[in-house]
């Protein structure tokens, strides 16, 4: 991800903007690692040369009453497989966000999805759809002293960017009956083509629909709300004595 985001030009707002992880299992972390991949993340560069900087990282991640509460109760739990040693380490209590999108009315639906993205308001600089929960082997750890990226998992994700497109009137056919759309892009009064970019938006964002606008629906709300200190974040090997919406405990007896 570094390599990628470095090569890449993100508006101004974005520097020191925040950091989102979302995923379904969490691996045993540490704060020095943890450190390593915010990082890591918040590599690249504005329009004048200046690094983004470092953004704030939230981990968005559903409590036990929103699995008590869902759609399949604690069933839906047994897709969110972590354990109690690695959910409830001291440090990570900094970086809990809840789960909600009420905005595609699945608040109570369990997500197994993997996502990663970097935001200011309903604009994202960057969005990642991937197969990696957070994790060392799915991310992977330094080591020998940073000049070794030690990996164990083969996984695979797909990195939304914004991207320059080159304008000109002509349209284009992606048909195989030779039907054309109109391309999103058009020349100036000059008859000379111009650069243009994209903008990476939520389906929240109240802006303009213009043709340089991509909404990508992100499942969650942002920004996500922190825990409250009566939130807890759910485990699947811990015991939950009250009932979920089916009348259920868990682990099911």
């Amino acid at each position: 991800m570094p390599t990628v985001l470095q090569e890449c030009v993100f508006d101004k707002e974005f520097q020191r903007s925040p950091l989102v992880y979302q995923f379904s299992s969490l691996g045993s972390l540490d704060e020095k690692w943890m450190a390593e991949l915010a990082a890591s993340l918040s590599s690249g560069y504005s329009e004048d040369k200046t690094p983004l900087g470092l953004g704030e990282s939230s981990i968005i991640w559903p409590t036990v009453e929103d699995v008590r509460c869902s759609l399949e109760g604690y069933g839906a739990g047994s897709a969110i497989p972590s354990p109690l040693k690695n959910v409830e380490k001291g440090f990570l209590r900094k970086y809990w966000a809840k789960w909600k999108a009420s905005h595609t009315g699945r608040c109570r639906a369990m997500p197994h999805i993997k996502t990663f993205t970097r935001y200011k308001g309903q604009q994202l600089a960057w969005f990642l759809l991937t197969s990696a929960n957070l994790s060392k082997s799915a991310w992977g750890a330094l080591q020998k002293n940073n000049s070794q990226l030690m990996i164990r998992s083969y996984e695979l994700g797909v990195v939304f960017l914004p991207s320059h497109i080159k304008e000109d009137s002509h349209e284009f056919s992606c048909t195989t009956n030779g039907g054309s759309s109109k391309g999103i892009v058009q020349s100036n009064t000059t008859g000379k083509s111009i650069a243009t970019k994209t903008k990476l938006v939520t389906l929240a964002w109240q802006g303009s629909k213009t043709s340089e606008v991509i909404t990508l629906p992100v499942p969650y709300e942002l920004p996500p709300e922190r825990y409250s200190s009566e939130d807890v974040p759910w485990s699947w090997d811990r015991r939950y004595t009250k009932k979920d919406v089916y009348g259920h405990v868990w682990p099911r007896l």
